[in-house]
């Protein structure tokens, strides 16, 4: 990697270390990260349990792979790696950053679940072999990452041919979020502040990423605005004003404005 990609990936991995995602999502001072409470009061924020498309996505996939092996980029606390490996598959879950691999492996730990290995990795410079996995699951990583290009191909060579790249997703654009994240100066994720990198593309950038890969499907998800938790002026009017309102939007026209875009692709 050059100096500037290292610069950004270290940026991205000191800002996600301090936020792992879902810390922003506990109200209650008396949990210990790490045990099983604190892991069932986040639980409803999380992904895949907020999205309900994105566990069908799982239950899919991970009939498809059976017992093959599955390689998580970016698993946070673990929760969509648990639920890859309760259906059998063979997971390795890795993350850019220390604080969540230790999370993941706790969260391993309180539910009694096995997984090949938890460990750091940069998906933008992955150590495993070529075509090591039969599937590689991203979600929500790749558009924060700083090359998704660079991470794209680095998938692709870690898959076995004909292995599945499930990227559930990009950020959208033009979309609602958007244009909301554009709105007044205040951050929309953390009270502190918002990750270093946060790439929106169009559906032709995005599918121009995926160079060596025939693509099987393409999904515009997330295009009805959904409860979130944090408070503040911006958050506010999101909640009152503006979710109430676009949500009326019929369907067909709410679609073509989903903030978020998923490609599965087979890897030639």
């Amino acid at each position: 990697m050059n100096r500037e990609q290292d610069r950004s990936t270290e940026a991205v991995r000191d800002y996600w270390d301090k936020h792992t995602l879902g810390k922003q999502y506990v109200k209650r001072d008396d949990l210990a990260p790490g045990t099983q409470e604190f892991f069932d009061h986040v639980r409803p924020w999380m992904s895949p349990f907020k999205f309900p498309w994105i566990m069908d996505r799982i239950k899919r996939e991970a009939a498809i792979v059976g017992d093959g092996r599955v390689l998580e980029v970016g698993c946070g606390m673990g929760f969509t790696s648990l639920e890859f490996s309760k259906r059998g598959c063979r997971v390795t879950a890795t993350d850019l950053t220390p604080s969540a691999i230790e999370l993941a492996r706790q969260h391993y730990e309180v539910e009694n679940a096995v997984a090949e290995d938890v460990r750091i990795e940069n998906v933008l410079a992955l150590s495993f072999e070529d075509q090591s996995f039969d599937a590689v699951w991203a979600n929500g990583v790749l558009h924060h990452c700083g090359d998704a290009r660079k991470g794209i191909q680095e998938i692709r060579r870690v898959l076995k041919p004909n292995g599945r790249a499930i990227i559930s997703h990009f950020y959208r654009r033009p979309s609602w979020m958007y244009w909301v994240a554009r709105l007044g100066r205040e951050n929309i994720e953390f009270k502190s502040e918002d990750p270093p990198v946060t790439d929106f593309l169009t559906e032709k950038e995005i599918l121009d990423l995926f160079a060596g890969y025939q693509v099987e499907s393409t999904a515009r998800d997330h295009y009805r605005a959904l409860p979130i938790a944090k408070t503040g002026p911006k958050a506010f009017l999101y909640t009152w004003l503006f979710a109430p309102l676009y949500n009326l939007i019929p369907r067909p026209l709410a679609e073509k404005l989903a903030y978020k875009f998923s490609v599965t692709a087979i890897r030639k």
